[in-house]
């Protein structure tokens, strides 16, 4: 009875000691539990994060809650946010963005049918209930301000965070993720409009991972760590939605939903989250780009400061080392003992040394920024070099196995065990196949044992060397031989075994660790580091290069005199001509170029002329008619561009045009055509593009128009007119729809100057 006291205090105490040594962390989220967050869930609950060793706590949103604040203090570890947290980065938080989950935001605004709010203009004057950090969200804001409605012309409510508060008409709008409210709107058949930012062409990152940039520091590994876990959490949560789904109404249904609407959520979040495309978590620094030039031109960078895109961004490549590991470092050698005969693994050739570990080794250096020795030994005999150095080698193993007083890292690369057979053999598929045969095995793989128990009827006989194998492969003594493939490729090559090939590849692999004493298991820890930022093709690049050594072989001078000079010589003679030819044909290509762009191209704004920018426009409609797509165009002209030449002089003038063409030229796709049409006219074409699209763009033209600088600080505007392709239209009927709408705008122009 004494004894299983004793042992349950042991029990007990085992267990407080291993929770005691897991980190506590927070991870604060934006919104209330629901699915958007379930891949956090299920990290939790599937033990991803304890792996790791971190206790974490979730907590959902409360609105009197700062999460940045906290987040930045380190009271919270971790925070879920929107893209408005590029302005918090412009207003001076020291944060760092980990993963984005959603690669377009769920976030719209909705009303009711009824309430006629179509497009952003509608919001004027209307209550609209929305959280801050919604309202600084680089998608909503984008979408409101774009079509001319200021913020202030909105009352914003604080958010009921219940969808009822719409339907009884307490609110006009209501900001909803598109895979929640929905739903319950759907199936009470109310029915509804939605302002969905993607409609109005902007597309930002939502549900972002972030931390402050001091717990980056002060804990890499960890923030690294649960990155990697929460992304594990999320491909489970999205590759199960059911099985999530009903985790998240037994243990995180807060809001009571039903399990029906969970599964609708998961699936509706799944599109966006990109993970079809294996763009889950993916932060791209050109969006971040776009989200930092929208902020900058709606206002919102009130601070006007700027910094640099890279450094708010999770290197997830990049190793990111504590203090400790640093100084640790800085303050110590490192050496790698290797032997020159072991072929392809360190070995010498030209008197060089290179070899599979050699290559490892160097991309360790390189990743951890710090130049590592390599000491060579001879008939395994250390001469230490380097005697105050730091040592390490590698090791090949089946499996991992620690030998006393020794660490082992995490495996460095996986060699692929190939069975050897003479070419008269057929093709292996399984060597369950075969019976009452001898199989050689190199003893160093430390794999027969494994080997027999999977194939009883095979009788595997270790064999200490590769050549010793090789030879009873020849005689017949054995019927295949097993070793790591490079190995094995290597002798193939080496020494024209025509006769033998490689059959077949086990399933098990040879890994590739390093080994150093147990004194230094700071550095084996930052060598797992290093490692675990191999890149697939890092590791495939090194590996590749060894799979064929090719071996320098004794030169015939005489053969070199008699055969090769004269080759070389012709060929010379064959690459000069060919030269002057390639040289005659861009000649004449450039001057063909030269005289189409003459012939093309507008000689004073350097852009198409009339005549290219009407072939141009007949060849998009004839392609609109065949597939059916939007086609706009833009005409427009110079307000007042007489006034500019009669009074300031032609020379004014044409700077005008030209700066005018310029900036257009620059900033419209690639797509798209502008020619200049006559005088101070001109023509833009926009294939594809719908006629709320063509709006928005002429909105962002002006808006690049009024800032350019003209000599003599004159102020130049435009007035544009748009048409749509409609079924029927001629290039004709299309122009003077686009002509009748410009000459509107230029008579209110007119009106309002005088």
């Amino acid at each position: 009875m004494i004894l299983k006291k004793l042992l349950l205090l042991f029990l007990l105490l085992v267990t407080s000691l291993n929770a005691q040594s897991n980190d506590k962390v927070t991870l604060y989220l934006d919104w209330l539990n629901q699915f958007q967050f379930a891949g956090y869930y299920i990290a939790k609950e599937k033990g991803y994060y304890k792996a790791i060793g971190i206790d974490i706590n979730i907590k959902e949103f409360d609105i009197d809650t700062n999460i940045l604040k906290n987040v930045m203090e380190n009271t919270a570890t971790f925070g879920v946010g929107k893209s408005s947290l590029i302005i918090d980065k412009f207003n001076g938080n020291d944060l760092i963005l980990l993963s984005s989950i959603y690669q377009a935001s769920p976030l719209v605004l909705i009303s009711l049918k009824d309430s006629n709010i179509n497009n952003p203009k509608d919001l004027i004057n209307k209550n609209v209930m929305i959280t801050d950090d919604a309202i600084s969200s680089a998608s909503i804001n984008s979408m409101i301000i774009s079509q001319g409605v200021k913020l202030n012309d909105i009352t914003i409510q604080k958010h009921s965070f219940n969808i009822n508060d719409l339907i009884n008409k307490k609110t006009d709008a209501m900001a909803c993720f598109l895979s929640n409210e929905p739903y319950f709107l759907e199936k009470n058949n109310i029915q509804y409009n939605i302002l969905n930012p993607h409609n109005y062409n902007f597309d930002f990152y939502e549900g972002i991972l972030y931390t402050s940039q001091k717990e980056l520091l002060t804990n890499p590994t960890r923030v690294q760590n649960f990155n990697n876990a929460s992304l594990k959490g999320w491909r489970y949560a999205f590759n199960n939605v059911e099985e999530t789904a009903k985790l998240i109404y037994e243990k995180y249904n807060t809001q009571n939903k039903s399990l029906d609407s969970l599964i609708y959520e998961g699936f509706a979040l799944r599109k966006l989250s990109g993970i079809d495309e294996g763009k889950l978590g993916k932060i791209d620094s050109q969006t971040i780009d776009e989200i930092k030039r929208f902020n900058s031109f709606l206002g919102l960078n009130k601070q006007n400061t700027t910094f640099d895109t890279n450094s708010i961004i999770l290197d997830k490549m990049n190793i990111l080392l504590s203090e400790e590991d640093s100084k640790y470092l800085e303050n110590n050698n490192f050496t790698l003992y290797v032997e020159d005969n072991r072929i392809p693994f360190s070995f010498k050739l030209t008197n060089q040394l290179k070899g599979i570990e050699i290559d490892f080794w160097n991309l360790i250096s390189q990743k951890l920024s710090k130049p590592l020795n390599i000491e060579e030994t001879i008939n395994n005999q250390i001469f230490t070099i380097f005697s105050n150095s730091i040592k390490a080698k590698f090791i090949y193993s089946f499996e991992k196995k620690n030998t006393p007083g020794y660490l082992l890292t995490d495996p460095v690369a996986q060699v692929p065990i190939a069975v050897v057979t003479k070419n008269d053999k057929n093709f292996i598929t399984n060597l369950s196949t075969l019976r009452n045969i001898k199989i050689g095995v190199i003893n160093n793989l430390e794999i027969i044992s494994t080997l027999q128990k999977e194939y009883p009827k095979i009788n595997f006989i270790g064999i200490d060397s590769i050549d010793i194998a090789l030879m009873k492969l020849q005689r017949n003594e054995i019927f295949a031989l097993i070793d790591n493939m490079y190995t094995i490729s290597h002798k193939i090559n080496k020494n024209n075994l025509n006769n033998i090939k490689i059959n077949t590849l086990l399933n098990h692999k040879l890994n590739l660790y390093l080994q150093s004493e147990e004194k230094n298991r700071l550095f084996i820890n930052i060598l797992n580091s290093a490692i675990n930022r191999f890149s697939q093709d890092d590791k495939n690049n090194i590996l590749n290069n060894y799979q064929f050594i090719f071996y320098p072989k004794t030169i015939d001078i005489y053969f070199i005199a008699k055969i090769i000079i004269p080759f070389i010589l012709l060929l010379i003679i064959f690459i000069y001509f060919n030269f002057k030819l390639k040289k005659e044909i861009e000649k004449r290509k450039e001057i063909e170029k030269q005289l189409s762009e003459l012939a093309n191209k507008d000689g004073l704004t350097n852009i198409y002329n009339r005549r290219r920018i009407e072939e141009l426009c007949e060849l998009e409609l004839i392609r609109n008619k065949r597939y059916k797509t939007d086609l706009s165009i833009i005409f427009f002209d110079i307000n007042d561009f007489k006034d500019i030449n009669d009074n300031l002089g032609h020379h004014l003038g044409d700077e005008v045009l030209i700066k005018i063409a310029g900036v257009i030229n620059k900033n419209i796709r690639n797509s798209d055509f502008i020619g200049r049409w006559g005088g101070d006219e001109f023509l833009l074409i926009l294939p594809q593009t719908t006629l709320t699209q063509t709006k928005n763009i002429v909105y962002n033209l002006e808006k690049l128009l009024s800032e350019i600088d003209f000599t003599n600080s004159i102020k130049v505007t435009c007035s544009f007119g748009i048409a749509n392709y409609e079924e029927g239209d001629t290039l004709d009927s299309l122009l003077k729809k686009a002509d009748e709408s410009m000459y509107t705008q230029k008579a209110n122009h007119k009106k309002f100057k005088n």
